[in-house]
């Protein structure tokens, strides 16, 4: 099974134009803990920067959140 397909199975379904992201770089690593749904210009910039935490990224997802319901 895919990492994208266990995530959607056993976390939430992956919203259009998102990815899922190991947070730990590890793509063979898909324990659940590891995988997270995030926008894909988030995507880029992780792996543009290096590694971030999961708090980091969450709070990079609620900022792109708040930025997308002002525009």
């Amino acid at each position: 099974m895919s990492y994208r397909a266990l995530y959607e199975k056993h976390i939430e379904k992956i919203p259009k134009d998102w990815d899922v992201h190991h947070i730990d770089f590890n793509h063979n690593n898909n324990s659940l803990d590891n995988l997270i749904s995030i926008p894909k210009v988030i995507h880029t910039v992780i792996h543009q920067c290096g590694y971030m935490s999961k708090d980091e990224i969450e709070n990079l997802i609620q900022i792109y959140n708040i930025n997308k319901e002002l525009k």
